[in-house]
């Protein structure tokens, strides 16, 4: 190893010079060392490349017994196990060699997806984006963040199911006063074509209450699961004598409801209330009304009513965060809006042609673009998926190592940290103490190997 450490610092120093002669000595290099005989680390490489994963593991263990620490063969033999399907036998291998190679990203993705092989989707989701922030590979990105939202979804899934086993012990004191929860808005007038925005409200209020530092807003993904398990309906709506019940499973002190109507054609107007989930007791009540063309100004408006009821002080940067417009076409938002809802239920065919139909109203919805490339990822993981139940994930084949990519086309050089992501190490994949719901989940199929 310390060859190979002085050989390094040789290549670094001539990469460093421009003559011919550095360069030639350079090549010399290369060639020399490439017509050595294969070496051990590249004799378990070609082992696991060739699905010969009992005799990589066993040659992993024998080099290990001798040099305990070295980050490349303790992943190997995570990767030996995580291809046997052993996810939790292979994490804390990759756990150890992740901590000795901190910017191993083809490590954090292995991580990732032994966390989805024992479905710890949180745990999954914190590597996966982890993964994302170091990688080089550009195009793997966009797989990973619809695996991502694939994930996100079936997790809330499963804590709604639990949020229901635990509704009799839950503790509504408990939940911090600053918690905030958007439920949708309700149609009330005469243009169905309006109903979309039902959730696209709701989604653009969350949006800006998360913009504030001092309140704690529950994802509208979060929302969605908790009332397809209450069998809420297609619409989702929520009336009074349910949305006390609501706000203590979704852990919110607060709710926020309200309502909108076409007053003409071209006129909206749109009416909230704030209550407490425990007691029902008003908080505030505001509205808005105008043209349909100023929507967004409208929303805007209303969320800095109900912010000043709730006397919750805003910072100049925070304020000028929320009058960030996503798009001034309100056409535009009316077929995003449609397509949150498709994507909701499935339906991701029906989605990508709405958030297409938003993308053409207007280029610049940057909302629209990213929703439409996601949906269109997502579509192609889930549209080969067959069967269901609770078995694991087929085991998804990695990317290759960025590390691996820079020194072969000759970044010679220490790395730069490219992330400070904290992710929890450990890894406990049995069940909690608390019962567990019994929920299907559809195993998601490999992804496509990106290019070497």
């Amino acid at each position: 190893m310390a060859k190979f450490r002085l050989l390094r610092k040789i290549i670094m120093r001539l990469c460093s010079l421009h003559s011919t002669i550095a360069k030639s000595f350079l090549v010399a290099i290369v060639v020399i060392f490439s017509s050595c005989g294969p070496t051990v680390y590249e004799v378990t490489s070609g082992l696991l490349d060739a699905g010969k994963s009992d005799e990589a593991i066993a040659l992993s263990r024998q080099h290990l017994a001798q040099s305990p620490n070295d980050p490349l063969f303790l992943k190997y033999l995570g990767i030996g196990l995580y291809n046997k399907k052993y996810y939790s036998d292979a994490a804390p291998f990759f756990e150890k060699s992740l901590a000795l190679d901190p910017e191993d990203d083809q490590t954090v993705y292995y991580l990732a997806s032994c966390y989805e092989g024992v479905f710890e989707f949180g745990r999954a989701i914190q590597y996966y984006r982890r993964y994302n922030e170091l990688t080089v590979f550009g195009e793997y990105k966009s797989i990973v963040e619809a695996r991502i939202k694939i994930l996100f979804r079936q997790q809330m899934q499963i804590e709604a199911k639990k949020a229901l086993i635990e509704e009799s012990q839950l503790d509504v004191s408990s939940i911090p006063i600053n918690t905030i929860a958007v439920l949708y808005f309700e149609n009330k007038g005469s243009m169905r074509n309006l109903d979309p925005l039902q959730k696209g409200i709701a989604e653009m209020m969350i949006t800006d209450f998360s913009k504030v530092r001092s309140v704690r807003v529950v994802e509208r993904i979060r929302l969605q699961k908790l009332m397809e398990e209450l069998n809420f309906g297609e619409t989702g709506l929520v009336d009074e004598k349910s949305a006390p019940r609501l706000g203590k499973l979704l852990g919110a002190f607060r709710l926020v409801k309200g309502t909108f109507f076409d007053l003409t054609t071209e006129k909206i107007r749109i009416d909230a209330f704030v209550a407490k989930s425990r007691t029902g007791e008003l908080d505030g009540v505001t509205d808005v009304s105008g043209d349909m063309a100023d929507f967004f100004r409208l929303e805007k408006d209303l969320v800095f009513k109900i912010l000043d009821e709730l006397k919750i002080r805003l910072t100049d940067e925070e304020r000028e965060s929320i009058l960030e417009i996503p798009t001034e076409n309100f056409f535009a938002f009316l077929q995003y809006s449609q397509g949150i809802d498709y994507e909701d239920k499935g339906l991701y065919a029906q989605a990508i042609q709405s958030y297409s139909g938003a993308v053409q109203a207007d280029p610049k919805f940057t909302q629209a673009k990213t929703s439409l490339a996601t949906a269109q990822k997502t579509q192609e993981i889930v549209g080969s998926s067959s069967g269901s139940g609770g078995s694991a994930p087929e085991a998804v084949p990695p990317p290759p190592s960025s590390t691996s990519v820079k020194e072969n086309v000759g970044a010679v050089s220490d790395r730069v940290s490219t992330t400070t992501t904290n992710v929890t190490s450990g890894f406990v994949p049995g069940p909690s103490s608390s019962p567990q719901p019994t929920t299907v989940i559809t195993p998601l199929p490999e992804p496509p190997k990106p290019p070497n």
